[in-house]
């Protein structure tokens, strides 16, 4: 409980909470225009690719039209087709290839911010013209500048910095409930 209370504290700073909100802007933004959300995430983040998707296509607080959204984590067959034939960092990057376009949304997920698959969709997202959006943890600072905002979770612990990856994620989906009611 004392790991939540002290990052309870950091996660009202107001850096952070503003490239937040620059952040789920964007993404709103880019949705609104037309494009198209795409997750990415291992193990637990994977779990959280999901459900953010399930979350713009159906509804989080308000009912609206489905905007799309794809987990690139969701195929257990395209994970461990591509895992087995091109490797497992390119799991993510061979979705990107199949279903990103200019104007859509790469939202990468890692704790650690140096999953080899992660940080390959983030590079190829970018070649590709889609906006990205990373959310780490404290170990992934390194990730600044591979990706157009960076959400850095002022912790080293796994679920704590999860469950702020889910509070962000939330949030956005709120916001985009609101404006597309």
């Amino acid at each position: 409980m004392a790991s939540w209370a002290a990052l309870s504290q950091a996660l009202v700073d107001p850096t952070l909470t503003d490239e937040v909100d620059r952040a789920g802007s964007s993404l709103v933004q880019a949705l609104v225009a037309g494009g198209t959300l795409l997750v990415a995430g291992n193990g637990g983040s994977a779990a959280i690719a999901s459900h953010v998707a399930a979350e713009f296509i159906g509804k989080c607080i308000h009912d609206r039209d489905p905007l799309p959204a794809v987990s690139l984590a969701e195929s257990l067959s395209s994970i461990t087709a591509v895992g087995n034939d091109y490797g497992y960092e390119h799991v993510f990057t061979r979705g990107l290839a199949a279903l990103g376009r200019p104007g859509d949304v790469l939202l990468a997920m890692s704790t650690s911010g140096t999953s080899p698959n992660v940080v390959a969709a983030l590079q190829q997202a970018r070649r590709r013209d889609i906006l990205t959006i990373a959310m780490t943890g404290a170990k992934g600072e390194g990730l600044r500048g591979a990706a157009d905002h960076v959400l850095v979770v002022p912790s080293d612990e796994t679920p704590r910095i999860q469950e702020v990856h889910m509070l962000w994620a939330h949030t956005w989906c709120e916001a985009v409930d609101v404006l597309c009611q």
